[in-house]
C-alpha cells in the first residue's frame, strides 16, 4: 500500500513540474514574441513569398545556401514546402560578383532554358536548368560572371562544392524536373531564409500588390507628381536620373495624351529586404502600343514601399503607328 502511494506521490509531483514548465515555455514566448505552441505546421512561411501567385498555378525553388537545401512550394499554396532537397552551391561563401569567385548568386532569378542528359557534359549529370544570372539590376550594379545553372551531378553530393551552380543528386534532379522544367520558373538564392507568420506575410504581400495597382493608375491618370512619388530619389533608369526621369514621362504623357495600361501575371518575390515585382504589362495610346515584361525592384522606406530600378523588356508584339485608335 505504501508502495502503491509513493509512486502516486511521484507521479504527482511529475505533472505538477512538467505543468510549471509548459507555463514559464508559454509565458516566455508571449513575452518575447516568439511563435507559440499553438502554431499549425506551416504557419512560418519564407518571407520571400510576398505575392507568388500566378494566373496557372506554378512552382518557385527557394535555396537557402547556409542550410544546403532547396524548398520547392506551389505558388497558390505556400504554406508547406512541397518538397524539400539537399544541394550544393559555391565553394566560396557570400554573393556572386565577379566571374571565376566560386560563389553563388543571391537574388531573385528566373529558368532559363532546359537541357536533357544527351545535350550535356557529364559534369552536369542528367538535367540542368540555366538560370538568368546576371539580370538587368544584377548587370546595373556591375555584378560580372556568368553560367549560373541547376543542374545534376555523377559524383556524390558534398556541401559547398560547386563552382557558383547550384547542384542536385541526379535523382533529386529528375525529380524536381517535373516542377521547374518550364521556362520563368523563380529561383530565389540566399543566404539564410528569413521565415514570417503566413497571415501577416499575406497582407503584406496584398498591401504591395495595392502599391503596384497604385501606381499603374497614378501612371494613367496622372499627375506626374503623383507618380512620381512612388520612386525613392536616387531612382535611375535607362541612364535617367529621378528629375530626369520626371521629365521624360512628362514628355511623354503630353505626346500621347490619354494611355492605357494594363498588366498580368502579377507575381512579387523578395529576397534580403528587396522585392521584385514581375509582371506583363500592355501600353495602349494614340499612335503607339507595346506589351513586354517590366520588372520593379522596390524597397522599403519605413512603412512605406519606394521604387529603387524599373527595368522593361519589348515583346515581339510591339508596334508604333501612325494611326492608331486612341486607348479607352
Amino acid at each position: 500500500m505504501n508502495g502503491n502511494l509513493s509512486i502516486k506521490s511521484t507521479l504527482t509531483v511529475v505533472i505538477f513540474l512538467f505543468s510549471l514548465i509548459i507555463c514559464a515555455h508559454i509565458t516566455g514566448a508571449a513575452l518575447t514574441g516568439s511563435v507559440s505552441l499553438e502554431a499549425k505546421p506551416g504557419y512560418l512561411v519564407p518571407d520571400a513569398l510576398l505575392y507568388p501567385h500566378l494566373q496557372n498555378p506554378g512552382y518557385i525553388l527557394v535555396v537557402d545556401k547556409f542550410s544546403q537545401k532547396a524548398y520547392l512550394y506551389q505558388s497558390g499554396n505556400v504554406d508547406n514546402p512541397f518538397k524539400v532537397n539537399p544541394c550544393s552551391t559555391g565553394e566560396n561563401r557570400g554573393a556572386k560578383s565577379k566571374k571565376n569567385d566560386k560563389k553563388t548568386p543571391e537574388g531573385v532569378y528566373f529558368i532559363t532554358n532546359s537541357f536533357k542528359e544527351k545535350d550535356l557534359s557529364s559534369i552536369y549529370g542528367v538535367r540542368a536548368f540555366p538560370i538568368d544570372y546576371p539580370n538587368p539590376r544584377d548587370r546595373k550594379l556591375g555584378r560580372k560572371g556568368y553560367g549560373i545553372w541547376i543542374h545534376g551531378t555523377n559524383e556524390s553530393l558534398k556541401p559547398r562544392d560547386t563552382n557558383g551552380c547550384i547542384v542536385f543528386s541526379n535523382k533529386d534532379i529528375v525529380e524536381l524536373a517535373e516542377y521547374i522544367g518550364k521556362k520563368h520558373t523563380p529561383v530565389i538564392i540566399t543566404q539564410k531564409i528569413k521565415f514570417a507568420e503566413g497571415k501577416e506575410l499575406r497582407k503584406e504581400g496584398l498591401e504591395l500588390k495595392k502599391f503596384i495597382m497604385d501606381w499603374v493608375e497614378a501612371w494613367q491618370e496622372g499627375p506626374i507628381d503623383l507618380y512620381m512619388s512612388f520612386y525613392r530619389e536616387d531612382f535611375t533608369a535607362s541612364g535617367k536620373s529621378w528629375h530626369q526621369w520626371q521629365a521624360y514621362k512628362k514628355r511623354l504623357s503630353e505626346k500621347y495624351g490619354t494611355i492605357d495600361i494594363r498588366i498580368d501575371n502579377l507575381q512579387i518575390l523578395r529576397e534580403n529586404g528587396i522585392a521584385l515585382a514581375k509582371f506583363g504589362q500592355t501600353y495602349k495610346a494614340d499612335g503607339f502600343f507595346s506589351v513586354g515584361q517590366k520588372r520593379l525592384y522596390l524597397h522599403k522606406e519605413g512603412h512605406e514601399w519606394k521604387i529603387i530600378d524599373e527595368f522593361f523588356e519589348r515583346g515581339k508584339e510591339f508596334v508604333q503607328l501612325r494611326a492608331f485608335p486612341k486607348a479607352r
